[in-house]
């Protein structure tokens, strides 16, 4: 095996671990991402008033 071979073959593994470590890093991101996310919706108390005050149809009030 000559050297540039042997160079070749160490530049193409050292790129193969470059990708293999680029993408278990973007999916550990993602991972954390929607971890935050779903947290965040957790924490949050439902807003009743939010859609009550949207709706499309509403209870009309009674007169007295």
């Amino acid at each position: 095996m000559s050297l540039d071979v042997i160079f070749a073959y160490v530049v193409g593994v050292l790129a193969a671990l470059a990708v293999i470590g680029a993408l278990a890093f973007v999916v550990v991101w993602e991972w954390c991402a929607i971890r935050r996310t779903l947290a965040a919706q957790r924490r949050r108390a439902p807003e009743a008033s939010f859609w009550r005050d949207r709706a499309a149809v509403s209870i009309p009030e009674r007169r007295p």
